[in-house]
């Protein structure tokens, strides 16, 4: 049905991917593992039904982020939320292809939930990454000014 625009959609696809690897290069030259693993997981966040085999690779690279969990701020939602849509992902599957009880929007609906939280497991990766950089840059502690105490807020 819509044949004639597959070269639009790959290039559009291969596109997008270019316009992600120009800002997150500018923004962390000197990580390019991050860069990497940001790329990875914007591939696979785009795919129109992701499966888990999609992120094997940028979760095998998460040990190497480590000194970063202390300043995550979703890492909790996002931990319990993975395990409960990858159990929920096999059991909406056999009801929709062997018992035929369920439709395939209950099996998109997990797919779609899935994204959305490792979108922002891949934003509270980058921002912490951020939040460490600006701590090793002007450390941690709040600096006193005319005596009072300051209050440090990112922008």
């Amino acid at each position: 049905m819509f044949s004639h625009f597959t070269v639009l959609f790959l290039s559009v696809y291969q596109l997008n991917l270019l316009l992600y690897s120009v800002p997150l290069s500018l923004k962390f030259p000197s990580s390019p593992p991050l860069v990497i693993f940001s790329l990875l997981m914007v591939m696979s966040l785009f795919k129109p039904y992701t499966c888990i085999g999609d992120y094997v690779v940028p979760y095998s690279m998460l040990p190497l982020w480590l000194h970063l969990f202390k300043y995550l701020q979703q890492f909790y939602i996002v931990a319990i939320a993975t395990v409960v849509l990858t159990l929920l992902w096999p059991v909406l599957w056999y009801l929709w292809v062997h018992c035929l009880n369920a439709n395939s929007n209950f099996y998109f609906a997990v797919t779609l939930a899935f994204v959305l939280f490792q979108s922002f497991l891949l934003s509270d990766i980058l921002y912490a990454k951020m939040r460490r950089d600006y701590a090793m840059k002007n450390g941690t502690e709040a600096k006193k000014i005319d005596g009072q105490d300051t209050v440090v807020t990112l922008n």
